[in-house]
């Protein structure tokens, strides 16, 4: 079996060590991937992995990923200021987004309970509001529960569940599921089926990132099957990033499989030309139902990051630059006036817009109904699928770019079959959110993820 480094003498050890201080949290790209041997040798497993968003509503879920964000976002002394579990945070899910005390008149908590334990609704006990972040104008207050002493999570994740199961699920999405899960899980039935008949012998395994034991689960039963060499794929998003891949995942693959496998990531979807083929795709589709003499502005969005440092801004060429190329060219055949813009949904301030550093979603649908566009497209080029971030957190924020929108509506997504396709109007503006590459352009994707982990096995 091969070794991951348990039984290096005390030197290497110490220059482990300052190696990771060093390079921080590029530490997974710098030495994990950038150097890595991609050659598998013996009998070899691969895992297929996403975040694992779940279809219907789970805490264990949520908390787990916003207790990643804090703890990878805050300085070691800000964690245990603002990581407290005081008790239970609770919001009114008709009133999920004060950011000023109120009285409410129902509270739910992170389970999508209205009562405390003994069955008394929270709205009847004691509970104390708690003001957001100053500096975070999107940040909400959230009402505090002590009566039952802590629940394990900190209060400000719960009152980020709170609002999920609340408000996203409770008033906003009317099917109570989102697609997601079962949108990867489509993807890696079709990869697995195309790779298997390529590299017979090959074991297959799907994972969720964001659950440490589904991992191990995974691991373990790829070595116990003889497996030597364990390529890893996340089919998460078209770019890999340090805060979910190269710097959570990939270090964690190597724990679990020290001393008992070799660890290669495949690499990023984007960086696959059928990956791009699907956004191209979609474009046209959307192009078809538009009169040609028009005047079209196309929007690449980003989610955008707050980190000063993060590998997808050194990478993200491998798949921004070709991507731009391609769609430049598909325009270049269009009758009427057109330009191509990106933009981010998060994480753009003044000081970016005004130094040309980055221009939010929000000012480039303005900027289609500012300058007299007929028709904003705009194309989300690092989503899969949709997810509630997407439709509902993202949305909120760049949607009111557009006076009739509401961000108290339902977003009805029954037919996951197709993407989800929001328009809306102002003046002469048609803004279209030209949805994920599901559906009709899942082939792409299951392409992609083919061709990445080909290029290993």
């Amino acid at each position: 079996m091969r070794s991951n480094g348990s039984s290096l003498n005390w030197q290497d050890k110490i220059k482990q060590l300052y190696t990771k201080i060093v390079s921080g949290k590029r530490y997974g790209y710098e030495v994990l991937f950038k150097h890595q041997d991609k050659r598998s040798a013996g009998k070899t497993g691969v895992i297929i992995a996403d975040v694992g968003i779940p279809e219907e509503y789970d805490y264990d879920f949520y908390g787990a990923f916003m207790a990643h964000v804090f703890h990878y976002v805050l300085p070691p002394f800000l964690k245990r200021i603002i990581l407290t579990d005081r008790g239970i945070g609770l919001i009114d899910p008709e009133r999920p987004l004060e950011r000023e005390k109120f009285t409410p008149k129902q509270l739910i908590d992170c389970r999508g309970s209205f009562t405390n334990k003994h069955g008394i609704p929270y709205v009847d006990c004691a509970h104390k509001w708690k003001p957001p972040f100053k500096n975070n104008k999107w940040d909400h207050g959230y009402f505090l529960y002590t009566g039952d002493g802590p629940n394990g999570f900190p209060d400000v994740c719960d009152k980020v569940g709170a609002k999920v199961v609340g408000w996203y699920y409770g008033k906003l999405i009317p099917e109570n599921r989102v697609s997601y899960r079962a949108q990867m899980q489509a993807i890696y039935d079709e990869a697995v089926k195309g790779l298997s008949s390529k590299f017979p012998g090959v074991e297959f395994r799907n994972a969720h990132y964001m659950d440490r034991n589904s991992m191990k689960v995974a691991v373990v039963d790829l070595i116990n099957r003889g497996c030597e060499t364990i390529v890893y794929q996340s089919i998460n998003c078209t770019l890999y990033s340090d805060f979910e891949d190269y710097s959570y995942a990939l270090p964690l693959l190597h724990k679990l499989a020290t001393n008992r496998a070799k660890v290669i990531l495949a690499d990023q979807l984007g960086n696959q030309a059928a990956c791009r083929d699907a956004y191209l795709a979609i474009l046209k589709d959307r192009l078809m139902e538009i009169p040609v003499d028009k005047k079209v502005l196309v929007i690449l969005s980003k989610h955008g990051h707050p980190f000063g440092k993060e590998t997808i801004d050194i990478r993200a060429i491998n798949f921004r630059q070709p991507l731009e190329l391609g769609i430049r060219k598909i325009m270049e055949t269009w009758e009427g006036q057109w330009d191509v813009i990106w933009s981010c949904d998060e994480y753009v301030n003044d000081k970016q817009i005004k130094k040309q550093l980055n221009l939010d979603t929000y000012s480039a649908y303005r900027k289609a109904i500012e300058d007299g566009y007929d028709y904003a497209l705009e194309i989300p080029t690092e989503f899969i699928a949709e997810h509630t971030d997407q439709m509902i957190f993202h949305g909120m924020k760049k949607f009111s770019a557009f006076a009739e929108y509401d961000r108290f509506l339902p977003i009805p997504y029954p037919d996951w079959n197709y993407p989800l396709i929001r328009r809306f109007t102002e003046g002469r503006t048609t803004g279209i959110y030209c949805g994920t590459p599901v559906g009709p352009y899942r082939k792409y994707i299951v392409q992609a993820a083919v061709d990445s982990i080909s290029e290993v096995l």
